[in-house]
């Protein structure tokens, strides 16, 4: 049986990773470099096999095939949240380099704070939205390369969808230099394929929802589609992990930072910190919320007078991300907590 406790540090590279293996005692029984392949993993911890092995990370972009791969060879494992673990590891450490053996000090001590591990199924959706998200800003950089070129040109138009069936018709038309118009037919052809590129996405999206019951919950909510619905699950996880509103807002990097030094204390701006994705698609539904009657507008024009455009609309994204904090709790959509 196994009874005692072996601890991991592991500081993950691209090719390969530093392990740090301590006891419960801190006497460290090895550290080395690995190759980044189970079995060069599996051969590093097999004389470990009788004790029980506590590994940690950090949450990094590439920490999902380490992860799986350490929960095959019967390892616990915990992803450690960047910068928080920075914080405490420059405080009780002293070091102002985070790597494999702090990461193995602070796991020993229980001083990791951990960061969310998605489920499977989140993860899936969250790479399907992730990746439509990518597609899209590539056909919008291509589209806005295609208005470049008739700026360049100093043609006009009047369509109301550059890329629609009547914009393509006129450009594909138009007079122009041979280099020119090769440049036009190539970005008319790289948009048709990213259009298929989207729709096959959006179509995997879909199957992937019906996994999740909340989705028609926050559909009927004003603003919210299909896509919004995917980047709002997939991003947010588990709501029982956000014990307030509150903690959800600070999640998503909108709440405003604070300053205080001596007796001064002021607000600052929202801290960015927080997750960009839900972010964006917030400051996306709330643009809808602002053009149509309702509290959420009235709350809007009321903060425009008063501090501007751009804070009052992070202001009426942070009241929407709340309704829809309870939207998920289950509760209906009422944004009367907009007054």
């Amino acid at each position: 049986m196994k009874t005692e406790t072996h601890f991991i540090g592991i500081d993950l590279g691209k090719q390969s990773s530093y392990f740090v293996i301590k006891n419960a005692q801190g006497v460290l029984l090895q550290q080395t470099k690995v190759f980044n392949s189970e079995i060069a993993i599996q051969q590093t911890l097999r004389p470990y096999a009788n004790f029980s092995l506590k590994a940690v990370m950090e949450a990094t972009t590439n920490y999902y095939w380490m992860y799986q791969t350490l929960k095959r060879l019967g390892c616990h494992v915990i992803l450690a949240h960047p910068l928080k673990t920075r914080a405490i590891a420059d405080a009780k450490v002293k070091n102002d380099r985070l790597d494999a053996h702090i990461l193995c000090d602070l796991l020993r001590a229980d001083l990791i704070p951990q960061s969310y591990i998605p489920t499977e199924t989140i993860r899936s959706l969250r790479e399907l939205v992730r990746q439509r998200i990518r597609i899209v800003q590539m056909r919008t950089q291509v589209k806005n390369q295609t208005h470049a070129l008739l700026t360049k040109l100093n043609y006009q138009h009047s369509h109301s969808d550059l890329f629609g069936n009547k914009g393509k018709k006129w450009l594909v038309t138009l007079e122009m230099p041979d280099v020119f118009r090769l440049q036009c037919n190539q970005s008319l052809e790289q948009i048709e394929h990213f259009n298929k590129l989207v729709a096959q996405l959006e179509r995997a999206i879909l199957q992937a929802l019906k996994a999740f019951p909340e989705t028609k919950r926050l559909r009927e909510i004003p603003g919210v589609g299909l896509i919004g619905a995917a980047v709002i699950i997939s991003e947010i996880g588990s709501i029982e992990r956000f014990p307030s509103p509150k903690k959800l807002v600070s999640y998503a990097g909108i709440a405003p930072g604070l300053y205080e030094s001596g007796k001064t204390s002021h607000q600052r701006g929202i801290t960015h910190e927080g997750n960009g994705y839900l972010r964006w698609i917030l400051c996306e539904m709330t643009q809808v919320h602002i053009r149509k009657p309702g509290p959420l507008k009235q709350f809007f024009l009321r903060l425009q007078t008063r501090i501007g455009y751009t804070k009052a609309l992070v202001a009426t994204s942070r009241k929407l991300l709340i309704g829809i904090y309870f939207v998920l709790k289950g509760r209906p959509f009422a944004p009367s907590f907009a007054g």
